[in-house]
């Protein structure tokens, strides 16, 4: 292992560092569409108290991009870009562990005040759900996403 970080180039090493210490900004790894996405099918089953439509179509892009930044912080990016690789990838138990613990964990850490808890529980294990499963092997993003409706419906069951 420590051959591998000895041979690491200034350049790979210099991307580590960027990647780690990256402005809050830049530390997403989801695309505006994926975001959108993602909010939209959310936006189908959850209702945000208090708004109409689009402030709850926006406040819902807010709740993905809050969730992918926590991933963003607690993932290593090795993983987290897995999602947009098809032949390299997690196994189906790897991916079912990570998008428990991973749900627990964002839970205490992520908190939406104006949902109520198990509302909140679900966006996050809805979001984590499709990210953990396009990061399977031989999945994308667009196939964890086209099966997100019976993960969500899963979620709901729950």
């Amino acid at each position: 292992m420590s051959e591998i970080i000895q041979e690491m180039t200034k350049e790979e090493f210099r991307s580590v560092l960027d990647d780690y210490f990256a402005p809050t900004e830049q530390r997403r790894q989801m695309t505006d569409q994926e975001v959108k996405d993602l909010a939209d099918r959310l936006n189908q089953r959850i209702d945000v108290p208090l708004l109409k439509e689009m402030g709850e179509r926006k406040v819902l892009i807010k709740m993905v991009l809050k969730i992918d930044h926590f991933l963003y912080n607690y993932l290593p990016n090795e993983i987290y870009d897995l999602v947009r690789s098809i032949d390299h990838g997690i196994s189906d138990s790897e991916a079912k562990h990570l998008i428990t613990r991973i749900s627990k964990l964002a839970n205490k850490e992520i908190n939406l005040v104006y949902l109520p808890e198990a509302a909140e529980y679900i966006v996050i294990r809805f979001v984590i759900s499709v990210i953990m499963n396009a990061a399977r092997r031989d999945w994308d993003f667009n196939f964890a996403k086209d099966r997100s409706d019976r993960e969500l419906e899963d979620i709901l069951s729950c």
